[in-house]
């Protein structure tokens, strides 16, 4: 971790030279921090492009400069939080420079303990200033340069994906089976068969063998989604708890809004047994671990209705055998050739493999020992080096050495992974394995946790946002991450790990003391540098006797319950993450605002009595780049003004109604743009757009704002009309939903959209058709959702021209009768989806002459809509379009964090 630790101190220092809240430095000192900057750049150059040779000096160095760049970063910040703390004193922060050198002194001279290898033992004991520092680091710099000598070219372009090989697209498809055809096949037919009573299919076999994979297919498969009324994903892993299971069936099965989490368990298990009954349900059960989760699980599923079905995985027979009376399916290991199909398919695509590395791929392949997952990681490695046979030889070597004929045969085989993957993408993988097992990971919170921790290193003109995106499209292509679902703009929503992966980064966070997984209550972690908690327990943090001592960066708590305090937080002074959405908080934990680093804040808010008032105090928290609050019973969260006092803010989200005051500058004390770093605002209420309020979120990309119970007489005060002046806003969701008193038809249309608009979703406004002119112009809009009475009328009339680049349209709650629209209307339509829609009379059949279409997915509620999807689809596999597909969707389906 030696190259996160270099980002993340370069970045420390970038603050202290570049942010006037850290301290005053003199000019005549910039200049020491300036060549120390330099020297950490050049460190991350070496690492960048050597760090994965494999040599011991390598090794040892890596480890070295971690440990010291982990040290320095502690002094300093704990420097500056001594400083802080005394902000009264304006002089006390001023003079704090020359305690700031001592302190890089005394982390950096520990660099002779570390090196004796190197031959630093002969230096003087005695701690000099700054330069004398920077002498010390010119010694490891020259050890770096002889290293870089002594290595030949191929070894360098060995270590880092040339350009060629990453601007090619290494394909990936979680879901694609090779080799399994008549897996797929024998499943279908005993799913679609007839049936007297409720059967159960298990599928056996070893982690990585496709077990999910197969199960995935066969439930997303037409033919088996037609099939069933109610179709169902859960898990029942390791950390198998029957409270979460329960509360996941029921979100896909039911579409009722009470609060089932204040149900007991009895409750829940009833409420499920009754949204079966009476249906044809598909239940699938991935990765079951004993008997006794099926033990808990087998009374909740009615047999009074035939053709019932449901599936597990397991890795375990006689889990298999307790379940089912039925023969167990037994995955086998994929044989030789479809090992190396397999390779082929995702090293290669459909281009073919060329002939003079079909040989050396084929040894590749068979090293893998038929497992699918082996085979995909190993792909992933090859995908990123160059096409040459030297390199694809030395990685044949690698997989031979790590084949032995024991049980962790393939865990070896899946370290190799972890081995070649570039320096700066290891931190942002091992950090996944914090995440509970079979979770499916929010990306959006997943890269700004990225960005908090400090692992990216900003290069070009891309937001860090933006490159921890690549950065996780990098670790989907070399197959190490799991696509769970995509949105509808193209970009990952949820991703995951595989079970084995998962087992990987955990070793590896360990071996490299990078991240803490603790299953027990939090004490004794203040030496810990992050900490992820997976406890059923009361969430509790223990307070640290000796605050200087601490030296975590993060604590991350994911299991949901019990009311908790976080008083004692404060002694953990050097805090950058604090996520603790899982915990229940029924007040504003006013502590957090003493942890001056902190840089991403998560946790709920249980009181069902009053609103959330947040403090002035927040301000504090300079550093503060991503606040998320999650508010139960519907109660809204209200800010301070004191927010527009926070310029390095990035992401401010709420999952209910957040109460942002409108700023007055004069107020705020600001002259300039008082939020603007700030990119997503979600989730607020009521916002007035005055010309002050755009001037102070000028980089704004992503806004979801409502308006609730508004009449007609003071709309005026809202401003919408600037809205057009967010001239970097991508993503707008706007939701009407104003008094019982404002009739239909009566919404102040919006009289101009963001001209960089790629995403926007309506709900509630009711706006006539005709003046869809507004939208349908847009130059850059991708996405379209259209809701609950978006628009109103019974007939919608498309023009030549519109949408020009639209891919994505969604019409549901719409009353709507009569669409006409031509193919040349939508160009670029990818995808149709149309629910509740009920006076709809039908698709028209010209959409399917859109040549990019490639799903229609409507529900089952309207037979004219079904029929005429249908008729599309036919027709254009008679005009030879097999690419088309429709899909017919339960209303009971829906997706959510626990399912997916």
């Amino acid at each position: 971790m030696a190259y996160a630790a270099l980002v993340s101190l370069a970045q420390t220092l970038d603050q202290i030279m570049n942010h006037h809240q850290y301290c005053y430095i003199p000019v005549s000192e910039e200049s020491h921090l300036e060549s120390l900057q330099e020297k950490l750049s050049f460190l991350q150059v070496f690492l960048e492009d050597y760090a994965q040779i494999g040599e011991e000096t390598v090794g040892g160095l890596e480890g070295g400069i971690r440990d010291v760049a982990y040290r320095a970063e502690d002094i300093i910040e704990s420097h500056f939080s001594d400083q802080i703390s005394l902000e009264d004193d304006c002089c006390g922060v001023k003079k704090g420079l020359k305690q700031l050198i001592s302190a890089i002194q005394k982390a950096t001279s520990s660099l002779k303990s570390r090196y004796t290898d190197l031959e630093l033992q002969n230096f003087e004991k005695e701690d000099g200033d700054l330069h004398k520092v920077m002498e010390r680091i010119d010694l490891i710099v020259e050890q770096v340069m002889s290293i870089q000598q002594t290595h030949k070219v191929e070894d360098l372009h060995y270590s880092y994906t040339s350009p060629a090989a990453s601007s090619r697209q290494a394909p990936n498809d979680g879901n694609k089976m090779v080799g399994f055809d008549e897996d797929l096949l024998e499943l279908k037919a005993r799913l679609c068969g007839e049936s007297s009573k409720l059967q159960i299919i298990s599928i056996v076999g070893m982690g990585g063998i496709g077990k999910t994979t197969l199960a995935r297919n066969i439930y997303n498969d037409s033919l088996v989604a037609y099939h069933f009324h109610t179709r169902a994903w859960i898990t029942a892993s390791q950390d198998y708890r029957l409270r979460e299971v329960l509360l996941a069936l029921l979100h896909t099965l039911t579409v009722e809004t009470e609060d089932l989490s204040k149900k007991k368990d009895e409750e829940l298990a009833e409420y499920v047994y009754k949204s079966l009954k009476g249906r044809t349900y598909l239940i699938v059960i991935d990765d079951m671990w004993s008997t006794e989760a099926w033990h808990d699980l087998e009374r909740f599923f009615p047999d009074d209705y035939n053709g019932s079905r449901v599936v597990i995985t397991t890795r375990l027979t006689d889990v298999a055998v307790y379940a089912s009376s039925c023969p167990l399916h037994q995955m086998r290991f994929l044989n030789e050739e479809w090992s190396w199909n397999l390779l082929q398919e995702k090293v290669f695509g459909q281009e073919g493999s060329p002939p003079e590395l079909e040989r050396i791929g084929r040894l590749i392949a068979k090293g893998c020992g038929g497992l699918p997952l082996a085979i995909a990681v190993a792909a992933g490695i090859l995908a990123k080096v160059d096409r040459t046979q030297y390199l694809w030889e030395k990685i044949a070597r690698n997989i031979s050495l790590a084949v032995t004929k024991n049980d962790k045969q393939f865990s070896k085989i899946l370290s190799l992974s972890y081995d070649h993957l570039p320096c700066h993408l290891k931190a942002c993988f091992l950090y996944m394995g914090g995440f509970p097992e079979d979770y499916s990971i929010p990306v959006s919170k997943l890269t700004k946790l990225w960005v908090a921790e400090g692992f990216l290193k900003l290069n070009g003109p891309k937001s860090l946002e933006e490159l921890a995106e690549e950065y996780l499209e990098d670790l989907v292509k070399r197959n190490l991450v799991l696509i769970i679902i995509r949105r509808s703009n193209g970009k990952i929503r949820f991703c995951g790990l595989h079970d084995l992966l998962r087992d990987l980064c955990i070793q590896k966070a360990q071996e490299e003391e990078f991240l803490h997984l603790s299953n027990t209550y939090l004490w004794a972690i203040e030496r810990r540098r992050r900490v992820s908690s997976l406890s059923i327990d009361p969430f509790c943090i223990y307070e640290v006797k000796d605050a200087s001592s601490s030296t975590i960066r993060s604590i991350l708590h994911f299991r949901r319950g019990y009311f908790t305090s976080l008083s004692s937080i404060r002694s953990y002074r050097l805090l950058r993450v604090v996520d603790v959405l899982g915990a229940q908080l029924d007040s504003f934990p006013l502590e957090i605002t003493l942890l001056f680093h902190l840089r991403f804040l998560a946790f709920s808010y249980w009181n069902f009595y009053q609103k959330l008032m947040v403090p002035p105090s927040i301000s504090k928290l300079q550093n503060l780049q991503t606040l998320i609050i999650h508010s139960f019973a519907s109660k809204a969260v209200v800010l301070p003004f004191q927010m527009w006092k926070m310029p390095r803010l990035r992401h401010l989200i709420f999952s209910e109604h957040g109460i942002l005051p409108i700023p007055f500058a004069a107020r705020i004390g600001l002259r300039v743009a008082a939020l603007q770093n700030l990119q997503t605002l979600s989730n607020v209420i009521n916002f007035r757009f005055t010309s002050t309020a755009i001037e102070m979120i000028p980089n704004l990309k992503k806004l979801k704002v409502s308006y609730v119970g508004l009449s007609r007489r003071n709309w005026q005060k809202y401003c919408l009309k600037n809205l057009v002046q967010l001239c970097q806003l991508e993503t707008l969701n706007f939701t009407f939903n104003p008094t019982s008193k404002w009739r239909r038809g009566h919404f102040p249309v919006i009289s101009a959209f963001p001209p960089n608009l790629k995403k926007l979703t309506l709900s509630g406004c009711s706006i006539p058709w005709r003046h869809m002119v507004i939208i349908r112009s847009l130059p850059n809009l991708e996405v379209l959702k259209l809701r609950k009475f978006a628009f109103i009328g019974k007939e919608w009339e498309c023009s030549e021209g519109e949408f020009p680049r639209l891919k994505f349209l969604v019409m549901e709650g719409l009353h709507l009768e009569c669409w006409q629209v031509e193919s040349s209307h939508f160009p670029c339509l990818e995808r149709l989806i149309i629910k509740c829609c009920w006076q709809l009379e039908g698709i028209p059949c010209e959409i399917g002459d859109v040549q990019t279409l490639e799903l229609i997915e409507v529900d089952g509620m309207s037979k004219r809509v079904i029929r005429s999807a249908v008729l599309i689809q036919e027709e254009q596999r008679s005009l030879g379009n097999d690419l088309l597909q429709v899909r017919i969707c339960s209303l009971l389906e829906k997706i959510n964090g626990f399912t997916l």
